[in-house]
This record gives structure tokens, sequence and C-alpha cells, in this order.
């Protein structure tokens, strides 16, 4: 065994909001010999110290309170990029439940410690860390900045000379075969490893290997074989979930996504997959609480952004919209309401630009036009985006998926279509929120197949001059699109063709009209839009409109 570090050079961090237990690691890392001890209560103090001054090794409670807790700091650092690569990290905790304990080891930190430990544990798990990063600094160095194929020579050179951790560095280098698509590298090595002896790390890469081969079913059988012989094996049950839905098995990954879950919660991309898998099999309710946690784990997070609780505001619309009774749709409009007011000083909305008067106007425009009132949801659409809708303007890409819903409601396709266009210019969108918008669209389509054909017949008759026809065609189309703002001009101008050439004004084109100028009453209109409906408006005040 090597020579245990010189702990006199290095600085220690520990971050605990217990002061007893800070002051009794101090005095453990003391003892063994270390120089400099700093303490912190909080994750955020943690980070900006070491921000500041970067520590040697960090020593982090899972359970900090009400700030970020010790996974979160160690994501924030990483991602961030702040830790050395001989940097040292030991989550600590006094909670082994199983989730917790699976939580914090795929992570992966150098070593993880259990409340309570001795002296001699202590000492022993540093020296193994300070060991390993020592001997390996040439392979995390590489990893560290993203060179993959130095980490793979780095890795190929620890395994030539027979080092301690070749096991590590074979999976290591197999993992970076796969990120480098380096595929059939990846396989020759670890059917090489797995000759030897079935190691169920080698079987899990190797699993890996094959859905990236586009080998689902020889996936599907490995990672079978790994969840029977080894149940809390995560990854295997991450695999399933994948493999199963690259052969159309939803319930079945399904399943799997629900074992995963139970095993490791606190994953973002876990419960992200749940919420689209729970969709696909229907289970809007269980794709809610996905989008819940995601809110939950993301909110003190480095992962923290505003785009997580507009997705789990819309998967309780998404909820509503699929709710077989009216008391369990107007229970779930009430959860989003609910959920927004609790939003109003949410961190994911406090730390971003994004306006909650926004957010609050195009959810309540949502559940306006789900029940009907399209009137209330275009004035509450207009009210934070009638302007820029009109004049093509930046509108923010979190919203436009709900602007995008609202619009479809309304009947005004022209827009929405304007809107998935800039969704597109603007990257995409999140799986479950592309599978949403996908089924809308899909049902909305018959109804905007018929008003556009409606529509440009209407359009087609009046330039003909068969006004009486045009009318019938807007009237249809209207009846498809209630709102559409296009077609309400069209029904004016060709009313006002008809009343002007009537001795006494039909009374039911007078108040047919009134309704189309109430449709269009507040609207921010496109130019042409506008100049039209000035002109209109003028000419049919004589019709007594």
């Amino acid at each position: 065994m090597k020579k245990l570090v010189n702990l006199r050079k290095k600085r220690f961090l520990i971050i605990d909001d217990q002061k007893p237990f800070q002051v009794m690691l101090k005095g453990l890392l003391l003892s063994l010999g270390a120089g400099e001890v700093v303490t912190k209560t909080s994750g955020e103090a943690g980070i900006a110290a070491h921000q500041k001054h970067p520590f040697d090794i960090l020593m982090v409670d899972y359970n900090l309170g009400r700030g970020k807790n010790g996974r979160q700091v160690l994501e924030e650092l990483r991602a961030r990029n702040l830790l050395k690569e001989d940097s040292l990290f030991f989550l600590i905790t006094g909670d082994n439940t199983r989730p917790m304990v699976l939580s914090a080891l795929e992570l992966q930190p150098d070593d993880y410690l259990m409340k309570p430990f001795s002296h001699g544990t202590l000492r022993a798990r540093l020296q193994r860390s300070h060991n390993k990063r020592e001997t390996l600094k040439d392979v995390y160095q590489p990893l560290l900045k993203h060179e993959y194929y130095e980490c793979i020579a780095a890795c190929q050179k620890h395994i030539d000379e027979q080092g301690r951790y070749v096991n590590f560095c074979r999976k290591l280098q197999a993992e970076m075969y796969n990120k480098t698509e380096q595929y059939d590298k990846a396989e020759t090595l670890l059917m090489e490893l797995l000759s030897e002896h079935k190691q169920a790390w080698a079987l899990l890469v190797l699993a890996e290997t094959r859905m990236l081969q586009n080998r689902p079913y020889d996936a599907l059988d490995i990672a079978r074989k790994v969840a029977r012989s080894t149940p809390n094996a995560i990854e295997a049950h991450d695999l399933l979930v994948r493999a199963y839905l690259a052969i159309e098995e939803y319930e079945n990954a399904l399943e799997s996504a629900r074992k995963a879950i139970s095993l490791a919660p606190y994953s973002l991309e876990r419960q992200s997959l749940l919420a689209n898998v729970a969709r696909q099999n229907g289970d809007f309710d269980l794709a809610r609480q996905a989008m819940q946690h995601i809110v939950e784990i993301t909110r003190k997070s480095v992962h923290r952004h505003p785009k997580h609780l507009l997705a789990y505001l819309r998967s309780i619309l998404d909820a509503a919209e699929h709710g077989e009774t009216r008391q369990q749709i107007s229970r779930y409009q009430t959860e989003a309401s609910l959920a927004l007011q609790r939003a109003r000083f949410d961190d994911n909305i406090v730390y971003s630009e994004l306006s909650f008067d926004d957010i609050e106007s195009v959810v309540s425009a949502r559940i306006e036009a789900f029940n009907g009132r399209f009137r209330e949801a275009q004035k509450h659409l207009n009210d934070v985006v009638g302007t820029q809708l009109a004049n093509d303007e930046e509108i923010s890409d979190e919203l436009l998926p709900d602007i995008m819903c609202v619009l479809m409601d309304l009947g005004e396709y022209e827009k929405a279509d304007e809107i998935a266009k800039r969704l597109q210019q603007a990257g995409g969108v999140d799986e479950y929120t592309e599978r949403l918008l996908s089924a809308r669209m899909n049902a909305s389509q018959q109804r905007q197949n018929k008003f556009f054909e409606c529509h440009h017949q209407g359009i087609k008759y009046y330039r003909n001059g068969n006004f009486g026809r045009a009318l019938e065609n807007f009237t249809e189309a209207l009846k498809h699109a209630p709102m559409n703002s296009g077609a309400a001009l069209n029904y004016i101008q060709a009313a006002s063709r008809i009343l002007g050439t009537s001795e006494e004004p039909n009374q039911q084109l007078v108040q047919e009209c009134k309704r189309c100028f109430r449709i269009l009453e507040g609207l921010s209109l496109t130019p042409s839009h506008q100049q039209r409906y000035d002109q209109l408006y003028e000419q049919c005040r004589r019709f007594g409109v």
C-alpha cells in the first residue's frame, strides 16, 4: 500500500449543517495531520468558498437542510468544472435507506461514508481514494477535459503496465469507445473480458453498446440477466426501459421505469424518462407526478430552469385534458392554478428572466380555452404576446409550446404554424412536450383541414362575386375555428357587401358582424389586418353594426 499522502499540504472543506458533526469530523482530520480544515453549513456557502480558493478534499453531507444537498453540490461542481483532476469528493450520510444510498453511489463520488465512522475507517478511505487518484492522474486529466481519445490511450497504458486499477480502466475504456462511436472496439474489449469472467459492469456496458449498435433485443437479453442477478443494478433497469421502448413494448417499459425510480428516485434523467413512458401508456397522472418530482429535484440545483416548472404545469393540464369526469378535470385545473401561485416565488422563476405574469397569463389562457371560454382565453393570450404575434417579434422560447396549444384551440391555425416554425428554429423541445404537441396537432388536424377547406372556398366565392356562398363558407369555417381573426374579417367583409346592396339591413347579418367584431376587439392585429379592420368598421357603422 502506498504511503498516506501528507495531509498537512492538503486543504479540507467540510459541508454539514450540524455543528456537532462538523466539530467531530474536523477533530478527526486534524488528528490525521490535516493542515487546514474549513467548515461550511450550507451547500451554497461551500461552493462559493471552493470557487474562491479550491480545496483538495471535500467532505460533504448528503442532507444539508433547506439549501442544496450533497448530490446537488457535486453536480454543480462538475457542471461548472470546479473540481481539479486530483480533487477528492466524499459524500457522507446517516441515511442508509436503499434509495438514498443508490442515488448517492450512482453519482460516483470518490467515496461514500456512512455515519458514524471511526478514525481508522476515515484514514483508510482517504488513503484508498488518494492512491487511486494519484495512480490514475493521467487518466482523470483528459477525462475531465472530455478528451476521450487521450483518455482511451491513458487507460491502455495503465492496462499494459498491469497496474492496480486495470478493471476500472477497462470499464472506462469501453465507455469511451462508446462515446467516440467505436462500437466494434467496445464490443471486442467487452467480449474478451466476459470470456474470462462474467462481471455485471461489463455486461451492462455491453448492453449499452448493443443499444448504440441498434440491437435492442440483444441489449434487452443482457439487461434482463443483470437485473435478475443484481436486483439493485439501477443501470440494468434504465437499459430495460430504453430497450423496451425501442421495440415498442410500452407496458414493459413502464414497469421497468417504475422499478428504476423505486431504486433511485433523485435523477432528473430518470424522472424525465418515467414521465415520457407514462404518457405513452396513457398514465397522465403518473407523468404529472414525475414532472412534479423534477421541479423538486432541480429547484436548488445547477439544473434549475423555468422549463421544468412549465413542463410540470403542462403535465397537469395534459392530465386535465384527458380526464374522464368533469370532477377529475376540475381537480387538475385547480392543481394547475395552485401550483402556479406557489411558483410565484419559486427559485425556477425568481432566478430567471421569464416573467411570472407572462406564465400566469398563458396558463390561464390554456385553461379558459379548454373550458370553451375562447374570448377569455384570447384576452389572456393577447395581454402577454398579442403585439409579438402581430408583429412577428421575439417571444420567450419556454412559452411557445403553450401559446401554440392555445392558438390551436382558438382556431388560429396559421399563427400556430408560425409558432411551430419558431420552435424548430429554437432547437425544438423536450421529448414530453414534443409528444404532447404532436398529439394536439393530430387531434386538431381534421378540424384544421375542414377550416382551411371552407375558408379557401369562401375566398374563392368572394373573388367571383358570389358573396352569399362566400358568407356560408366563412360561417362554416368559424365553426371549426371560432376565434380565427382572418375568418372573422372575411365574414365581415362579405357581409358588408351584402348589407350595402340591401335597403333594409338584415338583422341576422348585423348581429353576426357584431359577434365577429367582438372576436377582433382588443386584439393586436397585423398591420394589414388592422387596416382592413378600420375600413370595415367605418363601413359597417352605416348598417348599425
